[in-house]
């Protein structure tokens, strides 16, 4: 064949080369749904363009009418790959099934057909005619029907993916906006190349310019790919996500009227979507009146827990109504998710059920415990009654001593009991050792309280802690005690509660074992119980004394206290 050379063709060669390399990068992240038909789209513009530039480069009509036939698959694969893209970057890739896709190549098998047996009909080309351009010989393409139904195909399908890929543009993140700007710019850039050719009203009405325009869209798709995570990152579609959730979802308008349901909220309450919508919720399950009852219609967000038969047997479900408008009020219906707890709620009622068994039995074993002390002691004084040796007397001292702290040992389980039965609330820190205090007497001590108005979030037993941190500071103050200080100092992410006073303080030795389980010159429990209490919520306590006095740290986390606000 004759050859002849355009600056044209180095631009339809750089662009072959990069629709080549986009091929080879999609390839290597096959692996993800969208890069199949990213593969073919880019496979595809690799042969037309490249078919193109050796077209431009010949003379003779049987070369370029060869090189056409060549090309012309590729051509027309280029809008279908564009639109398989766009189905799975929008989340329909659930319609291209191997039975749906041999379709959309029904209609460019038949225009290929058409092509190649054109010199039978002349339907597609009528004609064709060599102009000169700028020294070089160019074939142009007479137009016949055919090849106007075939163009109208394949803008109907590039406007149909254009219109999806548009609605992406709202209601997206960032990311996904800038991602679907991209792909609507590589797409609509050639595009318009293409209609310009094919109309005739581009600057060069006899040079089909798509393939340059490929460069561009090239170029475009690499920054996607490269910046903004094209194909990597593909925003899910919110209807399969709806669909596949096991939770139940039911959303319903401000009346409560069901709009959509879920599969999983249909195997919940036996109700199909064609029967549930248009019900009130109320008739699929028995909500309680805090979600589903007419005060509680129109407010915010709100939880609930009920139980329904399901698969054979009660089920526990955790309800959640929110709100779908921005403002919280539900005025545009709410999204009522459910959430299977069975497993969760029956270990908690296992839970509970051994903790009441337990709780009994322990006061069952308590009071006959302290029945049977009390019988030891009334006859330990009857012994002392008759007792008149002195080493009889001191054993029955020492066994009266041991009762005694048999007893207290028994009281303290009254109170290890209650530790942690009941959930963490906030409490005013001035409140609780207003009451902690009310139970003792000072007498002569002077009480300085500066905790400032702020709440810990602690155990109900918060008030025990402050009680025996007190008792203790009057039994082994010493009579040189005179003042009992709390105090509160902020440090870094924590707040610091101080309880100290300035009586005889705590031995360096016995600083370390002060918290441990029956160590002391009592019962040795009560700090123990102190640190335990506070554990439940993450909060510490330490003994920092080094001079007179004793002087305990309580080192509340940041996320367990706050300033209580001010009261009018």
């Amino acid at each position: 064949m004759n050859i002849q050379f355009t600056p044209l063709v180095v631009l339809m060669l750089l662009s072959g080369t990069v629709s080549a390399a986009l091929t080879i990068i999609g390839w290597r992240n096959r692996s993800i749904p969208i890069s199949q038909p990213f593969i073919l789209l880019m496979a595809a513009e690799t042969v037309w363009i490249y078919g193109y530039a050796i077209e431009m480069m010949s003379t003779r009509l049987s070369t370029v009418l060869l090189l056409n036939n060549i090309e012309y698959p590729a051509l027309l694969t280029v809008p279908v790959a564009w639109f398989f893209i766009v189905m799975c970057y929008t989340g329909r890739e659930q319609y291209l099934t191997r039975r749906s896709v041999p379709l959309f190549f029904i209609v460019p098998a038949l225009v290929y057909l058409m092509v190649l047996t054109n010199q039978y009909h002349y339907l597609y080309y009528s004609g064709f005619h060599a102009e000169t351009v700028n020294g070089s010989v160019i074939w142009i393409y007479e137009h016949g029907p055919l090849f106007w139904i075939t163009i109208a195909y394949c803008y109907a399908i590039a406007l149909v993916a254009l219109t999806l890929a548009g609605g992406r543009l709202f209601g997206q993140n960032k990311l996904y906006r800038n991602q679907t700007i991209l792909l609507f710019c590589a797409a609509v850039i050639p595009a318009l190349c293409n209609m310009a050719y094919v109309f005739r009203f581009a600057p060069f009405p006899d040079y089909d310019l798509t393939p340059i325009a490929f460069l561009i869209a090239g170029i475009i798709l690499a920054v996607g790919i490269l910046r903004y995570r094209l194909f990597s990152a593909v925003p899910v579609a919110y209807s399969r996500v709806f669909a596949t959730m096991r939770d139940g979802v039911i959303v319903v308008d401000r009346q409560y009227c069901i709009i959509d349901i879920n599969p999983a909220a249909e195997r919940i309450t036996g109700f199909s979507s064609h029967v549930a919508v248009g019900l009130d919720i109320t008739d699929l399950v028995p909500l309680p009146k805090e979600v589903g009852g007419s005060a509680a219609r129109g407010g915010g967000e709100r939880r609930a827990e009920i139980h329904l038969p399901y698969e054979g047997y009660p089920h526990y479900f955790d309800i959640l109504f929110t709100p779908m408008d921005d403002s919280g009020a539900g005025s545009s219906g709410y999204l009522c998710l459910f959430r299977d707890v069975t497993e969760r709620k029956q270990a908690e009622l296992a839970l509970a059920s051994a903790n009441r068994n337990i709780n009994l039995l322990t006061s069952i074993t308590r009071h006959d415990l302290n029945n049977k002390l009390m019988a030891v002691r009334s006859y330990i004084e009857l012994i002392r009654e008759l007792a008149t040796d002195p080493i009889q007397k001191e054993y029955l001292d020492l066994e009266e001593r041991a009762v005694q702290a048999m007893r207290e040992q028994i009281e303290f389980t009254r109170e290890y009991q209650q530790l942690g039965v009941e959930s963490p609330v906030w409490q005013d820190v001035n409140a609780v050792i207003r009451m902690a205090l009310a139970q003792l007497d000072l007498n002569t001590i002077r009480l300085e309280n500066n905790t400032g108005s702020f709440e810990v979030f602690a155990d109900p037993m918060l008030e025990k802690v402050f009680y025996n941190l007190f008792d203790n500071a009057m039994r082994y103050g010493g009579d040189q005690m005179t003042t009992l200080k709390i105090s509160s100092v902020p440090d870094g992410n924590e707040m610091v509660l101080v309880v100290g006073d300035d009586g005889a303080g705590i031995p360096a030795a016995e600083r370390n074992r002060l918290f441990e389980r029956g160590f002391g010159r009592n019962t040795g429990l009560g700090l123990f119980l102190s640190r335990e209490i506070l554990a439940i919520t993450n909060i510490t306590i330490n003994e920092t004394g080094m001079g007179r006095g004793a002087r305990f740290e309580i080192r509340v986390p940041m996320a367990n206290y706050r300033h209580r606000k001010a009261e009018n």
